[in-house]
């Protein structure tokens, strides 16, 4: 009985480690498809810079990005990957001057969520 708890909690073992390899393997999947997209962005990133380029529509651009994934770590990231990969330069503008009026964009838009829930709490006492 000693010999089959063993061989059990070997097989048990054996599992977890499987497991945690189809787990590492999805996970560095997932990272070579997020390389893939970026460089998919190229199209989306010209429209976007010159969009952007006028402070007040990146801010709203942040707003509403954060306000569709209701993440504004998400719409940070997303900017920051498009700052390091060079997707958002042009020509008369640094990217950083770009991204900052969309990342202010995604802080004001965290408060938009919040907003929307709040007003179905509002309650009319007569």
């Amino acid at each position: 009985m000693a010999k089959m708890n063993i061989s059990k909690q070997k097989i048990g073992v054996f599992w977890k480690i499987f497991a945690l390899l189809i787990c590492l393997y999805g996970f560095f999947i997932s990272i070579s498809l997020m390389g893939s997209v970026f460089k998919s962005f190229v199209d989306m990133s010209e429209a976007l810079i010159k969009g952007v380029s006028n402070p007040v529509i990146g801010v709203f651009i942040g707003i509403l990005a954060t306000s569709i994934i209701q993440s504004s770590s998400a719409t940070t990231s997303i900017v920051v990957g498009f700052v390091a990969s060079g997707l958002l330069s042009s020509s008369g503008y640094n990217a950083i001057e770009l991204a900052i009026p969309i990342i202010m964009g995604a802080n004001i838009g965290t408060s938009i969520t919040n907003t929307i829930v709040s007003f179905g709490h509002i309650a009319r006492n007569k």
